[in-house]
């Protein structure tokens, strides 16, 4: 009867083992995105420091105020495309973006024309309650022209420009919640800190129908945000530092493919 009683204790031990084990190893979800696309409402803005020869306040003596613009917007494209793997415990995602946008503003005078490119790649660790915390890196490439006409100096037109690639650390939040063919997900995550950009800020909320197993369509809503200062550059015949900052925000469409 012991000998029974022991064989049973140890079945009934390597069963509920085999079955944690099953449960923890499930396989490997990959889905990619090729096709991931943002319309995004986008604002833009320039901080040009105190400029020589003007009058005014806030520069020292002999200069002009800081003159500063904030634009309209004008998108001319954005795409992104993207890959996410998923295991029980643990996921892991990169995607690619790219912007060409141009905008402009009245009074003062100012256009701007960017071209942005963003890779990120990010990945987290599920702790409880389908929240995980996640880090990552984001690689930003910028080329900016920016121009403003001050009025000060006779409609002076000044003129810069930017091109940079900067790493950001990121470190975040992400949630994920499923209820039969829909899956829920949002994220916040910010970055910079001054390694890479002054400041560097993303959230996105997504609804994902897995209409048939193979197959997710992607609906959401999403914002980035990032602020620029660059070493110095010329702006006119001045030597001076410019500083930009960006948002892009708006819905977002998706088509992803499973495996």
């Amino acid at each position: 009867m012991k000998t029974i009683c022991l064989a049973a204790t140890a079945a009934l031990c390597v069963t509920a083992v085999s079955a944690n084990a099953a449960d923890q190893d499930k396989p490997i979800e990959v889905i990619v995105y090729p096709i991931l696309v943002q319309a995004p409402v986008f604002g833009a803005s320039i901080d040009l420091p105190a400029v020589p020869g003007g009058g005014g306040s806030g520069g020292s003596s002999g200069e002009a105020g800081e003159q500063t613009g904030s634009t309209d917007v004008s998108l001319n494209t954005l795409y992104m495309a993207g890959v996410s793997v998923r295991a029980n415990r643990w996921f892991a995602e990169a995607r690619g973006q790219l912007a060409d946008l141009s905008a402009s503003h009245t009074t003062p005078r100012v256009t701007l024309d960017t071209k942005a490119r963003f890779f990120t790649v990010r990945g987290g660790v599920t702790l409880v309650g389908g929240f995980s915390a996640t880090a990552g890196v984001r690689r930003l490439w910028g080329e900016l022209d920016a121009s403003l006409t001050l009025p000060s100096l006779n409609n002076k037109v000044l003129e810069g420009r930017a091109d940079k690639a900067l790493y950001d650390p990121l470190v975040g939040v992400d949630w994920r919640g499923r209820a039969g063919k829909f899956i829920f997900e949002g994220n916040f995550q910010g970055g910079g800190f001054g390694v890479g950009t002054d400041a560097d800020v993303t959230g996105e909320f997504d609804v994902n129908w897995r209409f048939t197993p193979h197959t997710d369509l992607r609906l959401g809503y999403g914002f980035f945000y990032y602020k620029i200062t660059s070493d110095p550059i010329a702006i006119g015949s001045f030597t001076r530092t410019l500083v930009s900052s960006q948002t892009l925000n708006g819905p977002i469409l998706g088509f992803g493919i499973v495996f």
